[in-house]
């Protein structure tokens, strides 16, 4: 019975495999993410192996993954183009490192590392230096002819730049799409109300499968070179010297590529670029580690799908797929009506995923997106999770918007058809109320620090606050009556409102939450008007004077001040004492002028990209790499070689509460 059990689950796997093959290679839309893929192969292969009675020339895991598509003419290459094995980990990049130590029998062995673009492979053949074939991977024996499309990429040349070259030269590569370049061609395809891609890799799949080859030169496709097939009347020592001599020829070769002669050299690179795989301008999902001796790569040899001589550590994925539960419909503090994902749980990019966002309902028409579907899931960086695409439908149509308020059941309206969003049109909203205080109480507006959601939750319950004014009423009593509030943390958070009150105008102006009034505007408009009081009787034109100021900003701040709400809320905040006017002394444009910094870690309060931003529009300067130019190295927690690097150069170091004293201090 055990052994039906097991047989019926091979089958199972192998089915699965040949279809995703079909739709990730052929179809370029697949439904499920290659980190999911790679786990269906690993538990084929570990059946397989502890069955050898199943065992199948046929299986998937005995074949190099993909097909050659009947829309183009095949080829046959004359040398196998050969899949990676992957590794997840450095435990398991070790223990690749030793097993070739052990089969070469030596010591020192010299490797080369390059980034694994997220591409797609391609077979170069030149004949006396000219391009004659470009060729797919395919099933890794017979690809698809595809000569025009790779003529239409600017850095593939079609004559090789070197004086004698040789009469036959077959190399191979990857096929890819800059980040920017992707994003904008998604722009373009959604104006056409077509399929978005996914990611990088399926548009560059798809691009090189164009029977126009002018809709492919359209797509700015790029191709990097990492190894080659066949070399008349040349020899190549190393892998490194093969690089090289291609650079000359007029490839492109990746930046990010390293020798190492030791264990804890890769281990190293690996970090330093698990750093900067989301700085990089293309895509990669890992590190392929290759035997830099090409004498030692052919000692070490082949599998029937594999070289024995390189592996690929795969990155911790960005997508991957989850059933999509339920959509939750939930209230902004300036009415506008957001749906969110509510997701089964599923483990991505070191973290379990739960929530995704959805931005609007007009991006869940977008997507014919609906509560049951299966979906595609991205984090890239620390950015928020977002559904990328609809892998499986669970029922036809996509989710529609509510026609009331979930929160206080009034009408929910578009206020105009160029308007994307739905808003609730009653200002007295609970919800809307609830998230304006948590706004207001917030790190980046009137930083009242413990001012949490359950505490705010609680004192609402309580109608301990109807006003934001009711803020600076509280007393340590009050506090002290809450769930989990002890004397300590009850007198810190008295304290903290205290303090709050001395913030500048640019801060209150942000706490307010006038619509279309970041950060950055409200530092600009208290700079200009200096007080309170001249915001209440300046004029559309006042507003447009300031360069940085449009209409549409300018007519909300109007329609704000003038209207007697916002003057009874500011009257009420100068009764509780806090301030109303800017200091000079805060012109802070540019405190981080002629500073670069480098940002490595987890970071407790900030993503690095909001990081970033703020010294950014301090006119600081980010970078990837530690150097003796750094200023700075803003170090969280898991930091890892840029950290090491920094105390070797003695650059100084600081943390989170040493970087907001940076701020403050000024």
């Amino acid at each position: 019975m055990e052994n039906k059990n097991t047989q019926i689950r091979i089958d199972y796997l192998r089915k699965e495999l040949i279809r995703h093959n079909n739709l990730y290679y052929d179809k370029n839309n697949p439904e499920i993410s290659d980190s999911e893929y790679d786990n269906l192969v690993k538990e084929l292969e570990q059946l397989e192996t502890e069955n050898p009675l199943f065992a199948s020339a046929n299986s998937p895991t005995q074949k190099v993954s993909g097909i050659a598509s009947s829309s183009f003419e095949q080829i046959k290459h004359l040398s196998p183009m050969f899949s990676l094995d992957n590794t997840y980990s450095q435990e398991e990049t070790t223990k690749w490192y030793e097993r070739v130590e052990k089969k070469l029998g030596a010591k020192n062995i010299e490797f080369i590392i390059e980034p694994k673009i997220d591409g797609v492979s391609a077979n170069l053949i030149y004949s006396n230096g000219v391009l004659i074939i470009g060729a797919t991977r395919g099933n890794g024996e017979t690809g698809e002819d595809i000569t025009e499309n790779i003529k239409t990429i600017q850095n593939v040349p079609h004559k090789l730049k070197i004086k004698d070259p040789p009469a036959f030269f077959e190399l191979r590569g990857e096929v890819y799409i800059d980040k920017p370049d992707f994003e904008k061609l998604n722009e373009k395809i959604i104006k056409s109300d077509e399929q978005k891609f996914a990611n990088p890799r399926n548009a560059a799949a798809g691009s090189l499968r164009q029977k126009n080859p002018q809709i492919t030169a359209e797509r700015k496709l790029r191709f990097f070179v990492h190894s080659f097939g066949k070399i008349d009347g040349k020899q190549f020592q190393k892998q490194s010297d093969f690089l090289k001599y291609c650079q000359e020829c007029g490839f492109r070769l990746q930046d990010d590529f390293k020798i190492c002669r030791a264990l804890k050299e890769i281990v190293d690179f690996m970090d330093v670029m698990l750093d900067k795989r989301d700085l990089l301008r293309y895509e990669i999902d890992g590190l392929v580690i290759k035997v830099n001796s090409l004498k030692q790569q052919n000692e070490l040899g082949y599998t029937n799908k594999s070289p024995r001589w390189a592996i690929a550590f795969k990155f911790p994925a960005k997508q991957t797929t989850t059933k999509l539960n339920k959509i939750c419909v939930q209230v902004g503090r300036t009415g506008i009506i957001t749906p969110l994902a509510v997701l089964e749980p599923v483990a991505l990019a070191g973290v379990t995923i739960s929530h995704a966002t959805l931005h609007n309902f007009e991006e869940i028409e977008r997507l014919n997106i609906n509560e049951g579907d299966i979906v595609l899931v991205e984090r890239a960086g620390d950015v928020i999770p977002k559904i990328v695409k609809v892998a499986k439908k669970a029922k036809e149509g996509f989710f529609k918007p509510p026609k009331s308020c979930p929160s206080c059941n009034s009408d929910i309206v578009k206020e105009s058809e160029e308007e994307v969003a739905y808003r609730c049109v009653n200002p007295e909203c609970p919800a809307q109320f609830s998230r304006h205080l948590m706004h207001f109480v917030s790190r980046n507006a009137m930083d009242i620090n413990g001012f949490g959601k359950a505490a705010i939750h609680q004192l609402l319950a309580r109608k301990k606050i109807k006003t934001l004014a009711d803020i600076y009423r509280l007393t340590y009593d009050d506090f002290i009556k809450l769930d989990l509030f002890k004397e300590k943390k009850a007198n810190n958070l008295v304290k903290a409102i205290v303090k709050s009150k001395k913030q500048p105008l640019s801060r209150l102006l942000f706490a307010l939450g006038i619509r279309h009034v970041g950060e950055k505007a409200s530092e600009i408009i208290a700079k200009r008007f200096k007080n309170v009081e001249s915001l209440f009787s300046a004029t559309i034109e006042d507003f447009t004077r300031i360069h940085e100021i449009g209409e549409v900003l300018a007519l909300s701040l109007k329609e704000f001040f003038e209207n007697t709400t916002a003057r009874h809320v500011v009257d009420a905040l100068v009764a509780a004492g806090v301030n109303i006017a800017e200091p000079e002394s805060l012109a802070t444009d540019a405190l981080f002028e002629g500073k670069t910094f480098v940002l490595t870690g987890e970071l407790e309060n900030y993503t690095r990209e909001q990081v970033a931003e703020i010294i950014r529009s301090l006119n600081g300067k980010v970078t990837s790499c530690v150097s003796k130019k750094t200023d700075y190295v803003l170090a969280g927690a898991n930091a890892g070689s840029k950290l090491e690097k920094a105390k070797e150069l003695n650059v100084k170091i600081i943390d989170e509460k040493e970087f907001k004293n940076l701020l403050d201090g000024f």
